[in-house]
């Protein structure tokens, strides 16, 4: 079992523990699709499955998903899932909304898409990682200062294709990256954002953890 298998496998679990269950009619969204993976993992299962981004990754089933319209581009402006009204009966994603910087208009977006009675369910990386996963700096997703980026360039810490590169400029790149391109909140802040939205609210650390062995 690969991993993205095994991570639906997971997903699919944890959901019908919380009571939530899916048949060969169901429709899934995945949110932030990148390669489209996921959507093609759920597929394989039998289920209706979709997904969206605000840019596509590469991969082995890019194209044909792109062409079966099976994965679609985000609206912008104004930002619109490019889905109808009541859609969708589980709407997941798999770390992708550290990257989102309005909650507001995405959640807002996946209980438009959501049919009544459907759920959703969203995997939040720690803003307390030890190790931020983009930059590969320790604490990077609480402490963001050009100066704290800089000072771990001296240990030699970077990214693979930062190799070689001046410490100035990985440093600034790291910067950069993580004031533009992550949001990371803490629980309270997530709760309060999902619940102007969404009135069942459970953080599921547990069965997660349950189903992570």
């Amino acid at each position: 079992m690969n991993e993205k298998t095994r991570r639906v496998e997971q997903f699919l679990n944890i959901v019908s523990d919380l009571g939530c269950e899916l048949n060969e009619r169901s429709r899934v969204l995945d949110f932030g699709c990148g390669n489209g993976n996921i959507v093609n993992e759920y597929s394989m299962k039998g289920y209706q499955a979709f997904g969206c981004d605000i840019a596509f990754k590469e991969g082995d089933h890019v194209e044909r998903l792109k062409s079966e319209n099976l994965i679609r581009l985000i609206q912008r402006d104004p930002y619109m899932l490019p889905f109808e009204d009541n859609y969708f009966d589980f709407v997941v994603s798999d770390q992708v909304f550290e990257h989102v910087s309005d909650y507001s208009s995405a959640l807002k977006e996946i209980m438009r898409v959501l049919k009544p009675g459907g759920f959703s369910l969203h995997m939040f990386p720690s803003r307390y990682r030890i190790i931020e996963t983009h930059v590969h700096v320790p604490f990077a997703s609480v402490i963001q200062n050009y100066w704290w980026l800089l000072m771990w360039t001296y240990f030699g810490t970077r990214k693979k294709e930062q190799v070689g590169i001046p410490r100035e400029k990985i440093a600034t790149q790291n910067y950069e990256y993580l004031r533009n391109h992550t949001n990371y909140l803490s629980a309270f802040e997530i709760r309060n954002h999902i619940s102007k939205y969404f009135h069942r609210i459970k953080f599921c650390e547990k069965e997660f953890l349950k189903y992570s062995e």
